[in-house]
């Protein structure tokens, strides 16, 4: 980013950082061969990785990553259950939208580098317009209102599962406005982490063991007993 700073001193910052997104990888392939040429070492994965994808990607209706049970649009229309909601979070703004597609990317080279996409379409962020939250702290999205100018794409890693809930109202049941549940990760329990004190104090006593025993002198207390009561050796 500095050098487009210096290169383009009248730009915005919004200016130059669609600048980035949209040249970013052709930057790095040149300034990756660059370093190469000077004789520069690369991790091997940088190396494959700027030369950039296969053109050829494969699809799948289901994928699972990190506790979570992700599908597609059209994989629900077979199903009870709805599992193609997602949420990713960019800076302050939190984004939630539908899985339209799920696409593995392959890496040419040895070293077989791949990772999982999501192609999503988004509802608008706007506050009021497109997403809001009660008092109570519930979240809703407005279903009709969608994000005009986006990046369809996220990474697996990137995404969190949520789904959508209608309000139960007798009128005004077009009611655009669903409310949004997150849920947790398959094996995983939200809870507190600090723990209590505990009512009983729980108190031990050891005893350690001596190295020398022949070294330990025996000391007996006679005075609860009679003198006769005590054998004398």
């Amino acid at each position: 980013m500095a050098e487009k700073r210096f290169e383009y001193r009248y730009a915005t910052e919004a200016e130059l950082e669609e600048m980035k997104q949209r040249e970013f990888a052709g930057w790095m392939f040149t300034y990756v061969s660059a370093g190469l040429a000077r004789g520069e070492t690369f991790d091997d994965w940088i190396r494959e990785m700027v030369v950039g994808p296969n053109y050829v990607v494969k699809s799948y209706p289901r994928f699972c990553t990190r506790g979570y049970a992700f599908t597609t649009e059209k994989t629900k229309r077979s199903r009870t259950t709805y599992d193609a909601g997602v949420c990713s979070a960019s800076g302050d703004d939190v984004y939630y939208g539908h899985i339209h597609e799920i696409l593995e990317i392959k890496y040419l080279g040895l070293l077989g580098l791949r990772c999982t996409v999501f192609y999503c379409d988004w509802h608008d962020i706007t506050p009021d317009r497109g997403v809001r939250t009660d008092a109570f702290g519930v979240t809703s999205v407005n279903s009709r209102r969608k994000l005009q100018y986006y990046d369809p794409f996220i990474l697996a890693s990137q995404a969190d599962q949520v789904c959508y809930i209608k309000y139960p109202r007798i009128r005004n049941r077009d009611d655009p406005w669903v409310t949004v549940t997150r849920l947790n990760p398959r094996g995983r329990v939200q809870g507190s982490s600090e723990l209590e004190d505990p009512l009983q104090p729980i108190t031990s006593s050891s005893l350690s063991a001596a190295e020398d025993v022949a070294g330990v002198g025996l000391v007996v207390d006679f005075t609860d007993f009679a003198e006769e009561a005590v054998v004398h050796a």
